[in-house]
């Protein structure tokens, strides 16, 4: 019971999060995505140009 009750406040202190937290995290994620493309196309260029 005691668990249940933690882990609800965590989650509902978690809700409240700081908006430039967000948008940096937002952006920290975006920019992930831009590179695992980037990385993925420079791959495939790779792959086939060494056929």
């Amino acid at each position: 019971m005691r668990d249940f009750i933690s882990s609800s406040l965590h989650i509902a202190r978690s809700d409240r999060r700081n908006p430039k937290r967000q948008m940096r995290e937002r952006r920290t994620a975006q920019a992930l995505i831009i590179f695992g493309v980037v990385l993925a196309a420079i791959e495939l260029y790779v792959i086939l140009a060494g056929f």
